[in-house]
């Protein structure tokens, strides 16, 4: 599979507003599966452990699947492959 740096695809991807992310610039490498609203399944992805950039979740993908829960509008869940973890503290708008 040939990457470009910034590809966006939903290939594999469902949920009303998901989408999956790949970035890649010299040696830096990065995947990331966003939903916005509702849940969404991923498929055909890295094995590898997940986080949740905006809860701290942690999920470990050992068979290219991945299932996210995001319920209601504007629950926006963004799973990075190897992340660092949640980037901000909680607060009225991040919890």
């Amino acid at each position: 599979m040939e990457v470009v740096a910034g590809q966006y695809s939903t290939d594999g991807i469902s949920g009303s507003m998901s989408f999956k992310r790949r970035y890649t610039s010299g040696s830096s490498d990065s995947f990331a599966l966003v939903t916005v609203t509702g849940a969404a399944a991923c498929t055909g992805i890295p094995n590898g452990t997940y986080t949740d950039a905006v809860t701290g979740d942690v999920k470990t993908v050992t068979d290219g699947r991945l299932s996210v829960s995001a319920p209601g509008k504007g629950n926006l869940r963004v799973y990075v492959l190897n992340g660092p973890g949640k980037i901000g503290t909680d607060g009225p708008y991040l919890k």
